[in-house]
């Protein structure tokens, strides 16, 4: 099965990836060079939608652990929404996510975007020069 792979920009530098289909090892490579421009020091959000994600094999897996890395090593964040439950049993039984937040649904992770670019505005605001 094929993984279709979409990337809309939210706001500056916060980004959602909507997968469709199946991230395995033939497709994984295809989602690392969609992913390539996104990791970078501007990014400061990755939202994952799943919604239509149907497999996630051990490459699947190891490319959203990369991504994970990444963005909490220049200190952005991760997310994942609408993760279906045979992709959400796979991260439960290897624990490769532990920390990340997983949302219900879209208006959840939208929440919690607000509250990040809100904090971002504010630490910018007391940035600026009176």
């Amino acid at each position: 099965m094929a993984l279709k792979t979409s990337v809309i920009r939210r706001d500056i530098g916060v980004f959602v990836v909507s997968l469709a289909g199946s991230l395995d090892s033939h497709t994984y490579v295809d989602l690392e060079a969609k992913l390539k421009p996104l990791l970078a020091p501007a990014t400061k959000a990755l939202m994952f939608d799943l919604k239509e994600l149907e497999y996630i094999s051990s490459m699947g897996v190891s490319t959203l652990l990369k991504a994970r890395r990444f963005m909490e090593g220049q200190g952005g964040s991760f997310l994942m929404v609408n993760v279906q439950p045979q992709i959400n049993e796979v991260f439960k039984i290897i624990k490769a996510l532990p920390n990340v937040p997983v949302f219900e649904n879209m208006e959840e992770a939208d929440r919690y975007f607000e509250e990040i670019q809100r904090k971002i505005r504010e630490e910018q605001d007391r940035q600026k020069p009176f």
